[in-house]
């Protein structure tokens, strides 16, 4: 976070937030989100992707492909933002 801009800023050395710990990598079966969270649905207009065995979500370029666009939630998982 750049506070003089008050913008996020990319970190190659950054660290992602997994409710209120600090993680060097999400969870198995959690998406790294663009703005460093821990979550188990990718956001709107967004889809998941698997970059250097690393789960993401990842900005769709153009109208998300029908079918991409995340469920409310995963089977089994409590809701949207994880396990309740």
């Amino acid at each position: 976070y750049n506070s003089d801009t008050f913008e996020s800023v990319p970190n190659r050395d950054g660290r992602y937030t997994f409710g209120a710990s600090c993680v060097s990598q999400c969870p198995y079966n959690y998406l790294a989100t663009e703005v460093g969270s821990c979550t188990l649905v990718c956001p709107q207009n967004s889809q998941e992707v698997t970059v250097n065995n690393v789960q993401k979500c990842e900005k769709c370029s153009k109208p998300c492909p029908e079918g991409e666009q995340p469920p409310t939630q995963r089977p089994g998982e409590g809701g949207v933002w994880g396990p309740q």
